[in-house]
Protein backbone atom coordinates (compact mmCIF):
# COMPACT_ATOMS: atom_id res chain seq x y z
CA UNK A 1 0.00 0.00 0.00
CA UNK A 2 1.76 3.55 -1.29
CA UNK A 3 1.96 6.56 1.35
CA UNK A 4 -1.16 8.23 -0.90
CA UNK A 5 -3.42 5.16 -0.71
CA UNK A 6 -2.79 5.62 3.13
CA UNK A 7 -3.47 8.73 3.68
CA UNK A 8 -6.80 8.68 1.38
CA UNK A 9 -7.89 5.64 3.78
CA UNK A 10 -7.27 7.82 6.88
CA UNK A 11 -9.72 9.93 8.63
CA UNK A 12 -8.76 13.97 8.50
CA UNK A 13 -8.02 13.97 12.29
CA UNK A 14 -5.65 11.41 11.53
CA UNK A 15 -3.92 14.01 8.83
CA UNK A 16 -3.89 16.68 11.03
CA UNK A 17 -1.93 14.97 13.52
CA UNK A 18 0.41 14.02 11.31
CA UNK A 19 0.17 17.58 9.74
CA UNK A 20 1.09 19.76 13.44
CA UNK A 21 3.48 17.10 14.48
CA UNK A 22 5.51 18.56 11.88
CA UNK A 23 4.35 22.34 11.96
CA UNK A 24 3.13 21.76 8.05
CA UNK A 25 1.89 25.52 7.08
CA UNK A 26 -1.41 24.40 5.03
CA UNK A 27 -5.18 24.50 5.63
CA UNK A 28 -6.24 21.63 8.35
CA UNK A 29 -9.81 21.84 7.29
CA UNK A 30 -9.02 20.53 3.64
CA UNK A 31 -8.32 16.65 3.27
CA UNK A 32 -6.96 17.18 0.14
CA UNK A 33 -4.76 20.11 1.09
CA UNK A 34 -3.18 18.05 4.04
CA UNK A 35 -2.58 14.78 1.97
CA UNK A 36 -1.14 16.90 -0.63
CA UNK A 37 1.51 18.39 2.21
CA UNK A 38 2.35 15.48 3.95
CA UNK A 39 2.96 13.68 0.20
CA UNK A 40 5.44 16.67 -0.55
CA UNK A 41 7.25 16.13 2.56
CA UNK A 42 7.45 12.51 2.89
CA UNK A 43 8.33 12.41 -0.34
CA UNK A 44 11.32 14.04 -0.33
CA UNK A 45 14.09 12.12 1.06
CA UNK A 46 15.99 14.82 2.57
CA UNK A 47 13.26 15.60 4.89
CA UNK A 48 12.90 12.07 5.89
CA UNK A 49 17.03 11.71 6.76
CA UNK A 50 16.04 14.93 8.79
CA UNK A 51 13.25 13.60 10.88
CA UNK A 52 15.18 10.72 11.58
CA UNK A 53 18.03 12.05 12.71
CA UNK A 54 15.71 14.74 14.88
CA UNK A 55 14.34 11.19 16.73
CA UNK A 56 16.36 12.07 19.89
CA UNK A 57 15.67 9.50 22.23
CA UNK A 58 17.47 6.38 20.85
CA UNK A 59 15.12 3.91 22.05
CA UNK A 60 12.19 5.71 20.63
CA UNK A 61 14.58 5.88 17.31
CA UNK A 62 15.27 2.08 17.69
CA UNK A 63 11.84 1.47 17.61
CA UNK A 64 11.19 2.92 14.00
CA UNK A 65 14.38 1.22 12.66
CA UNK A 66 13.11 -1.91 13.61
CA UNK A 67 9.08 -1.69 11.80
CA UNK A 68 10.66 -0.18 8.88
CA UNK A 69 13.37 -2.96 8.60
CA UNK A 70 10.25 -5.82 9.39
CA UNK A 71 9.03 -7.31 6.03
CA UNK A 72 5.49 -7.68 7.08
CA UNK A 73 2.81 -6.28 5.32
CA UNK A 74 0.66 -5.15 7.81
CA UNK A 75 0.93 -5.24 11.87
CA UNK A 76 -1.36 -6.24 14.61
CA UNK A 77 -1.49 -3.63 17.87
CA UNK A 78 -0.13 -6.65 19.69
CA UNK A 79 3.04 -6.77 17.16
CA UNK A 80 3.32 -3.11 17.10
CA UNK A 81 3.37 -2.78 20.94
CA UNK A 82 5.63 -5.71 21.03
CA UNK A 83 8.01 -3.83 19.28
CA UNK A 84 7.39 -1.18 21.58
CA UNK A 85 7.72 -3.18 24.80
CA UNK A 86 11.11 -4.77 23.79
CA UNK A 87 12.94 -1.41 22.25
CA UNK A 88 11.30 1.79 24.28
CA UNK A 89 10.86 -0.37 27.22
CA UNK A 90 7.93 1.69 28.78
CA UNK A 91 8.59 2.33 32.74
CA UNK A 92 4.92 2.95 33.21
CA UNK A 93 1.48 0.41 32.88
CA UNK A 94 0.15 2.02 29.61
CA UNK A 95 3.06 4.26 28.32
CA UNK A 96 3.21 1.16 25.31
CA UNK A 97 0.35 2.74 23.83
CA UNK A 98 1.29 6.63 24.26
CA UNK A 99 4.16 5.98 22.12
CA UNK A 100 2.15 3.92 19.70
CA UNK A 101 0.08 6.81 19.32
CA UNK A 102 2.95 8.62 18.50
CA UNK A 103 4.29 6.72 15.95
CA UNK A 104 0.79 6.99 14.65
CA UNK A 105 0.70 11.08 15.14
CA UNK A 106 4.25 11.24 12.95
CA UNK A 107 3.12 9.12 10.03
CA UNK A 108 5.34 6.18 10.40
CA UNK A 109 2.40 4.18 10.79
CA UNK A 110 -1.24 3.69 9.97
CA UNK A 111 -4.10 2.36 11.85
CA UNK A 112 -6.51 1.25 8.75
CA UNK A 113 -8.93 -1.34 8.14
CA UNK A 114 -7.80 -4.66 6.51
CA UNK A 115 -9.90 -7.37 4.77
CA UNK A 116 -12.18 -8.60 6.58
CA UNK A 117 -12.84 -5.11 8.24
CA UNK A 118 -10.28 -5.90 11.11
CA UNK A 119 -7.78 -2.94 12.41
CA UNK A 120 -4.63 -3.60 11.30
CA UNK A 121 -1.45 -1.14 11.28
CA UNK A 122 0.54 -0.49 7.66
CA UNK A 123 3.47 0.97 6.68
CA UNK A 124 3.52 3.21 3.18
CA UNK A 125 5.71 0.98 0.73
CA UNK A 126 7.23 4.40 -0.75
CA UNK A 127 7.83 5.49 2.62
CA UNK A 128 9.71 2.39 3.70
CA UNK A 129 11.69 2.06 0.74
CA UNK A 130 12.99 5.70 1.72
CA UNK A 131 13.79 4.98 5.42
CA UNK A 132 15.51 2.14 4.34
CA UNK A 133 17.53 3.20 2.37
CA UNK A 134 18.06 6.44 4.79
CA UNK A 135 18.92 3.57 7.99
CA UNK A 136 21.37 1.50 5.30
CA UNK A 137 23.15 4.65 4.50
CA UNK A 138 23.37 5.29 8.53
CA UNK A 139 24.61 1.92 8.94
CA UNK A 140 27.32 2.28 6.86
CA UNK A 141 28.50 4.72 8.67
CA UNK A 142 28.87 2.52 11.93
CA UNK A 143 30.61 -0.35 10.00
CA UNK A 144 33.91 -0.75 7.81
CA UNK A 145 33.59 -0.44 4.82
CA UNK A 146 36.79 -2.06 2.40
CA UNK A 147 37.81 -0.87 -1.40
CA UNK A 148 39.77 -4.14 -1.74
CA UNK A 149 38.81 -7.10 -3.23
CA UNK A 150 38.87 -10.25 -1.17
CA UNK A 151 41.93 -12.86 -2.78
CA UNK A 152 39.37 -15.38 -1.69
CA UNK A 153 35.53 -15.87 -1.02
CA UNK A 154 32.82 -18.36 -0.29
CA UNK A 155 29.53 -17.88 -2.52
CA UNK A 156 27.56 -21.14 -2.23
CA UNK A 157 24.86 -19.68 -4.04
CA UNK A 158 21.74 -22.34 -4.50
CA UNK A 159 24.04 -25.47 -3.36
CA UNK A 160 22.12 -26.36 -0.46
CA UNK A 161 18.51 -26.22 -2.65
CA UNK A 162 20.40 -28.47 -5.05
CA UNK A 163 21.89 -30.92 -2.36
CA UNK A 164 18.56 -31.19 -1.03
CA UNK A 165 17.50 -32.31 -4.18
CA UNK A 166 20.50 -34.54 -4.21
CA UNK A 167 20.01 -36.06 -0.77
CA UNK A 168 16.09 -36.64 -1.82
CA UNK A 169 16.71 -38.47 -5.23
CA UNK A 170 19.52 -40.15 -3.71
CA UNK A 171 16.34 -41.59 -1.30
CA UNK A 172 14.42 -42.12 -4.09
CA UNK A 173 17.53 -44.92 -5.79
CA UNK A 174 18.80 -46.53 -1.96
CA UNK A 175 17.58 -47.92 0.96
CA UNK A 176 18.80 -46.05 3.45
CA UNK A 177 18.82 -47.59 6.98
CA UNK A 178 18.98 -45.65 10.36
CA UNK A 179 20.04 -46.57 13.70
CA UNK A 180 17.95 -47.12 16.88
CA UNK A 181 18.08 -43.36 17.66
CA UNK A 182 17.41 -42.37 14.38
CA UNK A 183 20.60 -41.27 12.58
CA UNK A 184 21.65 -42.57 9.38
CA UNK A 185 23.89 -45.58 9.32
CA UNK A 186 27.86 -43.67 9.09
CA UNK A 187 28.51 -45.81 6.14
CA UNK A 188 25.69 -44.24 4.43
CA UNK A 189 26.26 -40.69 5.63
CA UNK A 190 29.68 -40.30 4.27
CA UNK A 191 28.56 -41.74 0.98
CA UNK A 192 25.96 -38.80 1.03
CA UNK A 193 28.11 -36.18 1.77
CA UNK A 194 30.47 -37.45 -0.64
CA UNK A 195 27.74 -36.49 -3.22
CA UNK A 196 27.35 -32.98 -2.34
CA UNK A 197 28.49 -30.00 -3.65
CA UNK A 198 29.54 -29.01 -0.06
CA UNK A 199 31.72 -31.45 1.83
CA UNK A 200 31.46 -32.30 5.62
CA UNK A 201 32.51 -34.50 7.49
CA UNK A 202 30.81 -36.81 9.94
CA UNK A 203 30.07 -35.84 13.15
CA UNK A 204 32.68 -37.52 16.03
CA UNK A 205 32.54 -37.47 19.56
CA UNK A 206 31.56 -33.95 20.37
CA UNK A 207 30.77 -32.68 24.00
CA UNK A 208 27.59 -31.01 23.29
CA UNK A 209 25.25 -30.21 20.11
CA UNK A 210 22.22 -29.06 20.89
CA UNK A 211 19.52 -26.28 20.72
CA UNK A 212 19.82 -25.65 16.54
CA UNK A 213 17.55 -28.43 15.11
CA UNK A 214 15.86 -31.43 15.86
CA UNK A 215 19.18 -33.62 14.62
CA UNK A 216 21.96 -30.76 14.80
CA UNK A 217 23.46 -33.12 17.67
CA UNK A 218 23.99 -36.05 15.04
CA UNK A 219 25.06 -33.96 11.88
CA UNK A 220 27.53 -31.72 10.96
CA UNK A 221 26.07 -28.27 10.62
CA UNK A 222 24.92 -27.66 6.93
CA UNK A 223 23.64 -31.49 6.43
CA UNK A 224 21.42 -31.03 9.99
CA UNK A 225 19.94 -27.99 8.49
CA UNK A 226 18.75 -29.49 5.15
CA UNK A 227 18.00 -33.08 7.37
CA UNK A 228 15.78 -31.01 9.41
CA UNK A 229 14.10 -28.95 6.92
CA UNK A 230 13.17 -31.84 4.78
CA UNK A 231 11.78 -34.06 7.73
CA UNK A 232 9.88 -30.40 8.77
CA UNK A 233 8.43 -30.13 5.32
CA UNK A 234 7.84 -34.39 5.03
CA UNK A 235 10.55 -34.74 2.32
CA UNK A 236 11.31 -37.53 4.00
CA UNK A 237 10.17 -39.92 6.70
CA UNK A 238 11.86 -42.45 9.31
CA UNK A 239 9.84 -45.41 9.37
CA UNK A 240 9.39 -47.59 12.45
CA UNK A 241 11.11 -50.18 10.66
CA UNK A 242 14.14 -48.20 10.87
CA UNK A 243 14.16 -47.11 7.13
CA UNK A 244 14.56 -43.37 5.61
CA UNK A 245 11.85 -42.96 2.94
CA UNK A 246 11.11 -40.38 1.03
CA UNK A 247 7.66 -38.18 2.21
CA UNK A 248 4.62 -37.56 1.38
CA UNK A 249 5.47 -34.10 -0.10
CA UNK A 250 8.78 -35.00 -1.70
CA UNK A 251 7.27 -34.73 -5.46
CA UNK A 252 5.69 -31.34 -4.89
CA UNK A 253 9.06 -30.25 -3.86
CA UNK A 254 10.89 -31.26 -6.37
CA UNK A 255 8.58 -29.66 -9.12
CA UNK A 256 9.11 -26.00 -7.46
CA UNK A 257 10.89 -23.51 -8.91
CA UNK A 258 14.11 -23.30 -7.31
CA UNK A 259 14.05 -19.78 -5.77
CA UNK A 260 10.37 -21.07 -4.37
CA UNK A 261 12.66 -23.80 -2.62
CA UNK A 262 15.68 -21.06 -2.02
CA UNK A 263 12.90 -18.46 -0.08
CA UNK A 264 11.74 -21.76 2.14
CA UNK A 265 14.98 -23.07 3.47
CA UNK A 266 15.64 -19.71 4.29
CA UNK A 267 12.04 -18.98 6.41
CA UNK A 268 12.45 -22.29 8.10
CA UNK A 269 15.94 -21.75 9.11
CA UNK A 270 15.00 -18.16 10.72
CA UNK A 271 12.20 -19.79 12.39
CA UNK A 272 14.44 -22.92 13.47
CA UNK A 273 17.57 -20.51 15.03
CA UNK A 274 15.17 -17.90 16.25
CA UNK A 275 14.67 -19.86 19.48
CA UNK A 276 18.42 -20.00 20.16
CA UNK A 277 18.53 -16.47 19.07
CA UNK A 278 15.35 -14.94 19.58
CA UNK A 279 16.73 -11.16 17.52
CA UNK A 280 17.25 -13.47 14.94
CA UNK A 281 15.08 -11.63 12.37
CA UNK A 282 16.41 -8.12 13.25
CA UNK A 283 20.25 -9.23 13.37
CA UNK A 284 20.07 -10.45 9.53
CA UNK A 285 17.84 -7.93 8.81
CA UNK A 286 21.05 -5.41 9.97
CA UNK A 287 23.81 -7.48 8.40
CA UNK A 288 21.82 -7.26 4.43
CA UNK A 289 21.63 -3.60 4.77
CA UNK A 290 24.65 -2.63 6.01
CA UNK A 291 26.73 -5.44 3.84
CA UNK A 292 24.35 -4.46 1.00
CA UNK A 293 26.23 -3.36 -1.93
CA UNK A 294 29.91 -3.34 -0.43
CA UNK A 295 32.66 -5.96 1.19
CA UNK A 296 32.36 -4.66 4.97
CA UNK A 297 34.55 -5.82 7.26
CA UNK A 298 33.09 -8.91 9.34
CA UNK A 299 34.49 -7.55 12.98
CA UNK A 300 32.40 -4.21 12.79
CA UNK A 301 29.27 -6.25 11.41
CA UNK A 302 29.84 -8.61 14.43
CA UNK A 303 30.02 -5.16 16.57
CA UNK A 304 26.79 -3.48 15.39
CA UNK A 305 24.91 -7.09 15.55
CA UNK A 306 26.75 -7.58 19.19
CA UNK A 307 23.62 -6.02 21.70
CA UNK A 308 21.19 -8.90 19.63
CA UNK A 309 23.41 -11.64 20.14
CA UNK A 310 23.92 -13.36 23.30
CA UNK A 311 25.80 -16.17 24.75
CA UNK A 312 23.59 -19.95 24.26
CA UNK A 313 24.44 -22.35 26.80
CA UNK A 314 28.30 -23.35 26.56
CA UNK A 315 28.74 -21.14 23.06
CA UNK A 316 29.74 -17.63 23.41
CA UNK A 317 28.36 -14.71 21.29
CA UNK A 318 31.53 -14.52 19.34
CA UNK A 319 30.80 -18.23 18.19
CA UNK A 320 27.27 -17.76 17.94
CA UNK A 321 27.57 -15.08 15.59
CA UNK A 322 30.26 -16.84 13.13
CA UNK A 323 28.82 -19.79 13.19
CA UNK A 324 25.59 -19.76 13.73
CA UNK A 325 24.18 -16.90 11.91
CA UNK A 326 27.37 -15.90 9.23
CA UNK A 327 28.26 -19.08 8.02
CA UNK A 328 24.85 -20.84 7.82
CA UNK A 329 23.45 -17.43 5.81
CA UNK A 330 26.55 -18.39 3.14
CA UNK A 331 25.47 -22.30 3.15
CA UNK A 332 21.89 -20.39 2.47
CA UNK A 333 23.55 -18.34 -0.81
CA UNK A 334 22.15 -15.50 0.82
CA UNK A 335 25.96 -13.34 2.31
CA UNK A 336 29.44 -14.35 0.85
CA UNK A 337 32.55 -14.70 3.61
CA UNK A 338 35.74 -13.21 2.06
CA UNK A 339 38.95 -12.80 3.32
CA UNK A 340 41.46 -9.74 2.12
CA UNK A 341 45.27 -9.90 1.88
CA UNK A 342 46.20 -9.22 5.28
CA UNK A 343 43.75 -11.83 6.27
CA UNK A 344 40.99 -9.86 7.71
CA UNK A 345 37.46 -11.26 7.00
CA UNK A 346 34.73 -9.65 4.78
CA UNK A 347 31.38 -10.42 4.19
CA UNK A 348 28.43 -9.12 1.67
CA UNK A 349 25.18 -10.03 0.94
CA UNK A 350 24.74 -11.57 -2.35
CA UNK A 351 22.20 -11.15 -5.18
CA UNK A 352 19.98 -13.82 -3.90
CA UNK A 353 20.50 -12.36 -0.25
CA UNK A 354 19.39 -8.37 -1.74
CA UNK A 355 16.12 -10.24 -3.24
CA UNK A 356 15.08 -12.61 -0.14
CA UNK A 357 16.59 -10.20 2.56
CA UNK A 358 16.02 -6.43 1.70
CA UNK A 359 12.82 -7.65 -0.94
CA UNK A 360 10.94 -10.31 1.10
CA UNK A 361 7.31 -8.58 1.23
CA UNK A 362 7.51 -10.42 -2.43
CA UNK A 363 7.45 -13.82 -0.21
CA UNK A 364 4.98 -15.50 2.24
CA UNK A 365 5.77 -14.82 5.45
CA UNK A 366 5.67 -17.73 7.96
CA UNK A 367 3.57 -17.26 10.71
CA UNK A 368 4.97 -16.51 13.48
CA UNK A 369 3.75 -15.52 16.97
CA UNK A 370 2.91 -11.95 18.32
CA UNK A 371 6.75 -10.80 18.96
CA UNK A 372 10.68 -12.71 19.17
CA UNK A 373 10.55 -12.22 22.63
CA UNK A 374 7.76 -14.11 23.19
CA UNK A 375 9.74 -17.38 22.38
CA UNK A 376 10.78 -19.21 25.17
CA UNK A 377 14.09 -20.31 25.54
CA UNK A 378 13.33 -24.26 24.67
CA UNK A 379 15.00 -27.48 26.82
CA UNK A 380 17.29 -29.52 25.70
CA UNK A 381 17.04 -33.13 25.42
CA UNK A 382 19.87 -35.12 24.47
CA UNK A 383 19.44 -38.56 23.21
CA UNK A 384 20.85 -39.64 26.85
CA UNK A 385 17.68 -39.08 28.13
CA UNK A 386 19.36 -35.88 30.11
CA UNK A 387 16.87 -33.05 30.07
CA UNK A 388 18.60 -29.57 30.49
CA UNK A 389 16.75 -26.58 31.94
CA UNK A 390 17.06 -22.85 32.30
CA UNK A 391 17.19 -22.15 36.08
CA UNK A 392 15.20 -19.47 35.38
CA UNK A 393 12.55 -21.54 33.16
CA UNK A 394 12.13 -24.16 35.71
CA UNK A 395 9.65 -22.45 38.11
CA UNK A 396 7.21 -22.17 34.47
CA UNK A 397 7.15 -26.11 34.54
CA UNK A 398 7.69 -27.18 38.17
CA UNK A 399 5.30 -29.81 38.52
CA UNK A 400 5.47 -31.39 34.72
CA UNK A 401 9.52 -31.73 35.30
CA UNK A 402 8.44 -33.27 38.94
CA UNK A 403 5.95 -35.46 37.17
CA UNK A 404 7.88 -36.80 34.06
CA UNK A 405 11.75 -37.08 35.32
CA UNK A 406 14.10 -37.35 38.09
CA UNK A 407 16.44 -34.47 39.30
CA UNK A 408 20.01 -35.24 38.78
CA UNK A 409 21.87 -31.85 40.12
CA UNK A 410 22.23 -28.40 39.99
CA UNK A 411 24.75 -25.79 38.78
CA UNK A 412 24.25 -23.24 35.69
CA UNK A 413 21.56 -25.49 34.54
CA UNK A 414 18.73 -28.13 35.88
CA UNK A 415 19.56 -31.64 35.10
CA UNK A 416 16.73 -34.03 34.52
CA UNK A 417 16.36 -37.70 33.43
CA UNK A 418 13.57 -39.28 32.02
CA UNK A 419 13.84 -42.91 33.15
CA UNK A 420 11.64 -46.21 33.45
CA UNK A 421 10.53 -45.43 36.91
CA UNK A 422 9.43 -41.74 36.08
CA UNK A 423 7.20 -42.50 33.00
CA UNK A 424 5.66 -46.02 35.15
CA UNK A 425 4.89 -42.74 38.00
CA UNK A 426 3.57 -40.92 35.27
CA UNK A 427 0.96 -43.31 33.50
CA UNK A 428 0.25 -43.97 37.19
CA UNK A 429 -0.85 -40.46 37.39
CA UNK A 430 -3.27 -40.73 34.30
CA UNK A 431 -0.28 -39.52 31.92
CA UNK A 432 0.19 -41.79 28.30
CA UNK A 433 3.00 -41.67 25.95
CA UNK A 434 1.10 -39.24 23.65
CA UNK A 435 0.63 -36.91 26.27
CA UNK A 436 4.26 -36.97 27.61
CA UNK A 437 5.54 -36.94 23.68
CA UNK A 438 3.09 -33.54 23.53
CA UNK A 439 5.12 -32.01 26.40
CA UNK A 440 8.52 -33.24 25.44
CA UNK A 441 7.74 -31.55 22.15
CA UNK A 442 6.52 -28.25 23.44
CA UNK A 443 8.52 -27.55 25.65
CA UNK A 444 12.15 -28.47 23.67
CA UNK A 445 10.63 -26.98 20.37
CA UNK A 446 10.23 -30.38 18.51
CA UNK A 447 13.32 -31.55 19.66
CA UNK A 448 12.72 -35.04 20.72
CA UNK A 449 15.29 -37.40 19.97
CA UNK A 450 14.25 -40.55 17.74
CA UNK A 451 15.48 -43.10 20.54
CA UNK A 452 13.95 -40.95 23.66
CA UNK A 453 10.37 -41.41 21.95
CA UNK A 454 10.53 -44.90 20.83
CA UNK A 455 11.61 -45.53 24.35
CA UNK A 456 8.96 -43.91 25.92
CA UNK A 457 5.99 -45.69 23.74
CA UNK A 458 7.90 -48.96 24.62
CA UNK A 459 7.72 -48.23 28.43
CA UNK A 460 4.33 -47.21 27.55
CA UNK A 461 3.47 -50.68 26.19
CA UNK A 462 5.35 -52.81 29.16
CA UNK A 463 3.16 -50.89 31.79
CA UNK A 464 0.32 -51.47 29.71
CA UNK A 465 0.05 -55.41 29.88
CA UNK A 466 -2.13 -55.34 33.15
CA UNK A 467 -4.35 -52.95 33.42
CA UNK A 468 -6.66 -51.89 36.39
CA UNK A 469 -10.23 -49.79 35.20
CA UNK A 470 -12.61 -47.92 37.34
CA UNK A 471 -15.31 -48.35 34.83
CA UNK A 472 -19.56 -47.99 35.18
CA UNK A 473 -21.71 -50.60 34.11
CA UNK A 474 -25.12 -49.69 31.90
CA UNK A 475 -27.99 -51.72 31.59
CA UNK A 476 -30.79 -50.76 29.42
CA UNK A 477 -33.86 -52.40 28.77
CA UNK A 478 -34.00 -52.76 25.02
CA UNK A 479 -30.68 -52.95 22.79
CA UNK A 480 -32.18 -50.07 20.54
CA UNK A 481 -31.72 -47.15 23.77
CA UNK A 482 -28.36 -49.29 24.38
CA UNK A 483 -27.10 -48.35 20.79
CA UNK A 484 -28.50 -44.39 20.85
CA UNK A 485 -26.62 -43.75 24.18
CA UNK A 486 -23.94 -45.28 22.76
CA UNK A 487 -24.04 -43.05 19.97
CA UNK A 488 -24.29 -39.90 21.74
CA UNK A 489 -20.94 -37.23 21.42
CA UNK A 490 -20.80 -36.86 25.26
CA UNK A 491 -20.63 -40.95 25.87
CA UNK A 492 -18.52 -42.35 22.78
CA UNK A 493 -15.43 -40.95 24.10
CA UNK A 494 -16.07 -42.77 27.40
CA UNK A 495 -17.18 -46.21 26.23
CA UNK A 496 -14.73 -48.99 27.06
CA UNK A 497 -16.41 -52.58 26.05
CA UNK A 498 -19.38 -53.76 24.94
CA UNK A 499 -21.05 -56.69 27.10
CA UNK A 500 -24.33 -57.69 25.38
CA UNK A 501 -26.57 -56.07 23.38
CA UNK A 502 -27.98 -54.46 26.15
CA UNK A 503 -25.11 -53.73 28.49
CA UNK A 504 -22.13 -51.49 27.84
CA UNK A 505 -19.17 -50.49 30.56
CA UNK A 506 -17.89 -46.66 30.41
CA UNK A 507 -14.79 -44.74 32.30
CA UNK A 508 -15.74 -43.43 35.27
CA UNK A 509 -15.16 -40.07 34.10
CA UNK A 510 -18.61 -40.90 31.22
CA UNK A 511 -21.00 -41.18 34.38
CA UNK A 512 -21.48 -37.75 35.04
CA UNK A 513 -22.55 -36.86 31.24
CA UNK A 514 -24.55 -40.00 31.26
CA UNK A 515 -26.58 -38.70 34.26
CA UNK A 516 -26.83 -35.27 33.25
CA UNK A 517 -28.68 -36.64 29.89
CA UNK A 518 -30.68 -39.54 30.98
CA UNK A 519 -32.14 -37.20 33.56
CA UNK A 520 -33.49 -34.80 31.12
CA UNK A 521 -34.84 -37.72 29.24
CA UNK A 522 -36.77 -38.89 32.00
CA UNK A 523 -34.40 -41.95 32.93
CA UNK A 524 -33.52 -43.65 36.48
CA UNK A 525 -29.95 -41.76 36.80
CA UNK A 526 -28.75 -42.53 39.68
CA UNK A 527 -25.56 -45.66 40.70
CA UNK A 528 -26.69 -48.45 42.00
Amino acid sequence: MRLSECLNSSDIETLRKIADAYSFDCSKSSKNALMQEIITHFQNRSFIAEALDGLKEAPYREAVSQLMLDTRQEFSREEVLATVRRTIQPKKEGHDQKWMNRLLAEGWLFRLNAKGGRQCYFIPDDLRRTIRDCLSQSLKQRVSVTEQTPIVYRDENLALVRDTGVFLHYLERHEVRITKDGTILKRQQQEIFSLLEIKEETLGKVSWRFGFGRRFHDYPDRFALLYDYCYARELIAETAEGALVLGSKAAAWQASAERERAADLFRYWRLLYRRPIPQLRRTVNLIASAARDEWVYAASISELIRPYVQDYYYEKAPAVMERRIYNMLVHLGLLAHGQLADGSPVLKVTAIGRELLLQEETLAEEPEAQAAEAVRTPLILQPNFDLLVPIQGAERIAWELEEVTELIRVDTLRVHRITKSSIARCLDNGWTAETILDFLREETADMVPGNVERMIRQWESEFKRVQLHRTVLVTCQDASIAADLKAMPEIAPSLHADICDTQFLIAERGARPLQEILRRMGYQADLQ
